[in-house]
């Protein structure tokens, strides 16, 4: 574990720090070193809590994933409030829990520490500080995610810093880094080790390969070429009682090619083809909850995305030679269900369940020290002294890199999809408002112009209330610079927006609808994997649930933690998007206008140009803007030219409110 000297490593991290409170006035350096003992001051306390106590079995994880950076808590949602203290309480007292009953607990994350949140994300290189809370978690199975090895500055800096940390817990067994010229391994390839009750584990840590990371520096290996290496076949000789493998990439996509296809499920493949020995599995990067079974003695959990879920999977009944923990039956809830997801009350050699809680002080303490008569009150009791070091660490931090600074009031939540396209509270709909509003070259100002970005700009959705700068960063984490094509003709765009398989309400004047070639799909937006109508409908006939998570996974649907009422994502999301400015007839495309987008589309717009006979190539593109001014800025910009500036009067959503 690691304490924040947090003074001294901001002083060296921060690209630009202005030390001002979130309304605008200067910090007092006594007013830094005032520990708070719970979440961050300007978070909001859920009342709602856990259905039943946590199963516990023989063998326990908790388990976290695509935390990127957002350590701080959600400040506008009440599930979510907790921050990164409250976590380091919690695991605390579980680990106290696990001792008391003498069975074991691993702690385990799936990678992506960066690229979502203004605590890691606002200095240089990314995690400086962010890291540092990190490491409070003695976790012990780590991995890297694709965010990791975008840059070889960030790959290095985790190489070099967090996986020295966490020495042989750090796992990489399919990346490497250029150091000096040469390929090291992140990390470690694998680790075999016994747990404090003496269960006999070998593991491994997997990553899928990102076609945008640093392809010069950085090299992510095939499961194919992982099962040729000396290494491997030595992991392989060790003796194990259970396999895991802690993976950046989903659990549910399966394996048919080693040579190409994600490395976290063929690895479960050629383990099971040589033992019947448990495998369990610990994916991520789909940002979700689920749960997979592959046979009745290997299974895969993601756990949520953006500290929004700690992940709970307990298994009983792992044979095992050299186990010394308890052997009498525990007070809680066993875990009772087999894959694929059927329930047992009779003897089973290998049982599990899993649970995914939400990120909240009232959960974590609800599981640990308990509640008194069930009130949504937080005992004194479930704070640790490190728990309430590192939410001072936090707090401290938000305040120096200027995260708290008020924006503006969001009237409302601005979703991908609890809103049609086209609706207000759509996030679309802001963004098209806001890149028109800002993007805008002063000397061609007076020309028409869209500003075109892609869904991958947008990492989350805003929520009802105050809206800071330290939200801004996580909801386009993204420095990408804006370039453009000149007076591009009418019928070329809407040309090039058909090929990218979008079909707006596109009328070009003076014949430019006959550049329209190939029709196409009727949708310019992707589905997301839904739970069955039944399913939805149950939950909805019980009003007194906030909306949130509801899952439905390999196990059933009774994965989550607390109750809530579906968010209706029957919608879409949108491939790109633009906003329009200065037409002379907002209702109607000009036969020719600036087209301005995003550095990350130049190759994009330019292919598809290309491929519907347009004639721009790369010399006709051009800086719009200053690289200082990126997707980045366009959000603080807009809100706070546009939103009420009066914070006192600036409610969060009502938890108990539909969108």
């Amino acid at each position: 574990m690691r304490f924040l000297s947090f003074l001294s490593t901001a002083a060296v991290a921060v690209v630009t720090v202005t030390a001002r409170a979130s309304d605008g006035e200067t910090v007092k350096s006594a007013d830094l070193h005032i520990i708070s003992p719970q979440q961050q001051k300007e978070a909001f306390n859920t009342t709602e809590l856990p259905r039943a106590p946590l199963p516990w079995g023989k063998v326990n994880f908790i388990h976290t994933t695509d935390t990127h950076g957002w350590l701080d808590g959600h400040g506008n949602v009440p599930s979510w409030g907790g921050d990164w203290g409250d976590f380091v309480s919690f695991v605390k007292n579980m680990q106290d829990k696990a001792f008391q009953k003498k069975v074991d607990l691993l702690l385990i994350d799936s990678g992506d520490f960066h690229d979502g949140g203004g605590l890691s994300d606002s200095t240089n290189p990314k995690g400086s500080v962010s890291d540092s809370i990190f490491q409070n978690i003695d976790y012990d199975l780590v991995t890297v995610g694709n965010h990791g090895v975008r840059t070889v500055e960030e790959a290095l800096n985790i190489h070099r810093n967090m996986s020295r940390v966490f020495g042989d817990r750090f796992l990489t067994s399919n990346v490497d880094v250029r150091v000096d010229g040469k390929p090291e391994p992140i990390g470690n390839r694998y680790r075999a080790f016994q747990t404090k009750n003496g269960l006999r584990i070998v593991a491994f840590g997997v990553t899928i390969n990102d076609t945008l990371r640093d392809l010069k520096n950085t090299e992510v290996y095939s499961a194919d070429y992982m099962f040729t290496q000396t290494w491997f076949a030595k992991a392989m000789n060790e003796t194990a009682d259970l396999y895991v493998i802690v993976g950046h990439a989903p659990v549910y996509s399966p394996c048919h090619n080693p040579k190409t296809d994600s490395p976290l499920v063929c690895l479960r493949d050629k383990i099971r083809n040589s033992t019947k020995t448990p495998i369990q599995i610990f994916g991520g990067h789909a940002h979700h909850r689920n749960f997979t079974c592959y046979d009745e003695k290997s299974s895969g959990i993601e756990s949520g995305k953006y500290g929004d879920t700690v992940g709970w999977l307990a298994l009983d009944e792992v044979p095992s030679t050299t186990w010394t923990g308890t052997t009498a039956p525990l007070a809680e809830p066993k875990p009772k269900k087999t894959c694929p997801g059927k329930q047992t009350d009779s003897q089973n050699p290998y049982l599990l369940d899993r649970r995914y809680l939400d990120w909240n002080r009232l959960t974590f303490a609800y599981h640990t020290v308990g509640l008194e008569d069930n009130s949504p009150s937080v005992p004194a009791t479930f704070d640790t002294p490190l728990g309430r070091k590192v939410t001072d660490d936090i707090s401290k931090a938000r305040h120096l890199l200027n995260l708290t600074y008020f924006l503006g009031c969001a009237k409302e939540d601005y979703c991908f999809n609890c809103k049609k396209v086209g609706q207000d509270g759509n996030i679309y709909e802001v963004l098209k408002d806001a890149l028109s509003d800002t993007v805008v070259k002063k000397e061609r100002a007076s020309i028409p112009r869209v500003v075109i970005a892609n869904d991958g700009t947008i990492r989350d959705n805003i929520y009802q209330g105050p809206f800071t700068l330290g939200d801004a960063y996580a909801i386009v984490p993204f420095p990408n610079t804006f370039m453009y094509i000149a007076k591009m003709p009418c019928g070329y765009f809407k040309r090039m927006a058909a090929h990218e398989h979008v079909k707006p309400d596109i009328s070009c004047p003076d014949g430019g609808n006959d550049f329209i070639i190939d029709e196409p799909p009727e949708s310019h937006m992707e589905l997301r994997s839904l739970p069955d109508d039944d399913h939805k409908r149950d939950i909805l006939s019980s009003p007194e649930h906030s909306p949130g998570y509801t899952t439905h996974d390999g196990l059933g649907d009774d994965g989550d933690d607390t109750l809530h009422s579906p968010i209706d994502e029957d919608e879409r999301y949108m491939k790109i998007f633009w906003g329009n400015a200065s037409f002379p007839n907002p209702k109607h495309y000009p036969p020719y206008f600036d087209v301005v987008f995003t550095s990350y589309l130049e190759t994009k717009i330019l292919d598809a140009l290309k491929a519907t006979g347009a004639p721009y190539k790369e010399e006709n593109v051009a800086p719009y803007l200053p690289s200082n001014y990126t997707s980045r800025e366009v959000l603080p910009d807009y809100t706070a030219r546009h939103w009420s500036q009066d914070r006192k009067h600036c409610p969060i959503r009502n938890p108990g409110d539909r969108y």
